[in-house]
């Protein structure tokens, strides 16, 4: 018995000593493995397509107007017609908390100058044009990271993207701005206040700025008796008068008005 016993043992050695038995062996947890994937695979498959379908539909108007942006509201414009529908499905997406992707090169200043001829502003260090939008920015509303956790080392970068968004809003009127550009300063506030930066009043400018555009592009081109026309028989404009109000405020005028000083 005791013979029997080790003979068993010793065909068990030889067996998983076996270069071919070890190499069945692999061989059969791959396929196992290969069946599984093709089982998780199949059922990921069959359920995709519903979730697809059910983001499709709750997205119908924000994917319309974010694929084919300015050209719709320009050809909407032409007739005066840029509803509150409309802008308000904007202005939701400005008001979106989406996962951020805006970088230094996204902003012209910032790939260009980081790192050369360094102002000190405060507690950080800003590329000589920005040294003008920082320092009017802290005298306008104090130090905008005080209430921050971040130390500067990581606080700078979102600082500098927050200057340079401002930056562009002082260099730019509302003939030279489109939707992307909107959602790009949205992203850099929303870094901003994501660490607790003190700027709250950038995200309600950019509110303003937003309607702004859409009563320009109603506007753009249009003469005075043209304006009158876009009134219906209730005497109300077929876009939000807020929007006409904003537009006429920017007319001819820096994006930054009324936010700095």
């Amino acid at each position: 018995m005791v013979r029997s016993g080790c003979a068993a043992a010793d065909n068990r050695r030889m067996t998983e000593e076996n270069p071919n038995h070890k190499e069945k062996k692999a061989k059969l947890e791959a396929e196992q493995r290969r069946r599984m994937r093709e089982e998780y695979e199949k059922l990921t498959l069959t359920e995709q397509p519903k979730k697809q379908m059910k983001a499709a539909e709750s997205n119908t108007k924000n994917t319309i107007i974010l694929e084919e942006g300015d050209a719709n509201i320009s050809s909407a414009s032409k007739h005066g017609k840029v509803d509150d529908e409309c802008v308000e499905s904007f202005m939701e997406q400005l008001k979106a908390k989406v996962k951020s992707e805006v970088n230094y090169s996204d902003f012209q200043i910032l790939e260009e100058d980081l790192g050369k001829d360094l102002r000190t502003v405060g507690r950080f260090s800003v590329p000589l044009r920005l040294e003008h939008i920082a320092k009017r920015i802290k005298d306008g509303f104090g130090d905008i990271t005080s209430h921050s956790s971040q130390s500067d080392c990581e606080a700078k970068p979102t600082y500098l993207l927050f200057c340079a968004a401002i930056k562009e809003m002082d260099d730019l009127k509302l003939d030279q701005v489109n939707k992307t550009k909107l959602l790009l300063w949205r992203d850099a506030i929303n870094n901003a206040l994501n660490l607790q930066f003190n700027v709250d009043f950038a995200i309600k400018h950019l509110f303003k700025i937003a309607r702004a555009y859409f009563g320009f592009k109603v506007m753009e081109g249009k003469s005075g008796e043209e304006m009158l026309k876009l009134k219906n028989v209730d005497g109300n404009l077929e876009v939000p008068e807020d929007c006409l109000r904003e537009a006429e405020y920017f007319s001819g005028k820096p994006l930054s008005t009324g936010l700095l000083r």
